[in-house]
């Protein structure tokens, strides 16, 4: 399991393109494995969250051994769940485009920032990863009550 993390700056360029970093290219092993990468719209922050194949195929069976196709309302929410992702090819130089609404969504337009949350990337608009990065220090209490001076080791 490829596990990121770090943050690192890339711009989109004016056709919604941007290229992967190389530190993640290279954490794949110097290319996407499959030539594709699953995007998927965050359901609680304003940014997007990127999975290799493997793991995004992980999410789907979480979600697939949830829910059942038959009953109304799972219906509904795996509609909701997979209308906000896509699976996008990304060609061997890692330059991939990013559909236009997704970017939108994400008050993407040309300064990003990729962050590393474990199994997945996420994308964020320069300016909201700063403001969200600022509030990431509000997290410290909940993080001693979680945790509460156990080595984690």
């Amino acid at each position: 399991m490829l596990i990121f993390s770090g943050e690192i700056r890339a711009t989109f360029d004016e056709k919604g393109r941007v290229v992967l970093p190389a530190d993640y290219k290279n954490q794949m092993g110097g290319n996407v494995p499959g030539g594709q990468l699953a995007i998927e719209i965050d359901r609680y922050e304003k940014c997007l969250n990127v999975y290799t194949m493997d793991e995004w195929e992980k999410r789907i069976l979480k979600f697939r051994s949830k829910l059942n196709l038959n009953n109304r309302e799972h219906s509904k929410i795996l509609d909701g769940i997979l209308r906000k992702c896509r699976i996008i090819a990304v060609p061997e130089n890692c330059r991939f485009t990013v559909p236009a609404n997704f970017l939108e969504f994400a008050g993407i337009t040309k300064e990003v920032v990729f962050t590393g949350q474990l199994e997945r990337l996420r994308i964020w608009d320069a300016n909201e990863y700063q403001s969200y990065a600022g509030s990431l220090t509000e997290c410290d209490d909940s993080y001693e009550q979680k945790f509460g001076g156990e080595e984690l080791d």
